[in-house]
């Protein structure tokens, strides 16, 4: 099992813009260590 706590994206409910201030699966780092995760979970035994 897996498990990223990662949260959800940062939105600007304080000013009213609504505007996202930050994204999932944006940060290449991060993107990587979410496929290599899956890819090592896969693996036969």
């Amino acid at each position: 099992m897996i498990y990223f706590n990662m949260g959800h994206n940062d939105i600007d409910y304080e000013n009213g813009t609504n505007k996202e201030l930050s994204f999932t699966f944006t940060i290449e780092l991060q993107d990587k260590m979410i496929l290599e995760a899956l890819l090592w979970l896969g693996k036969k035994k």
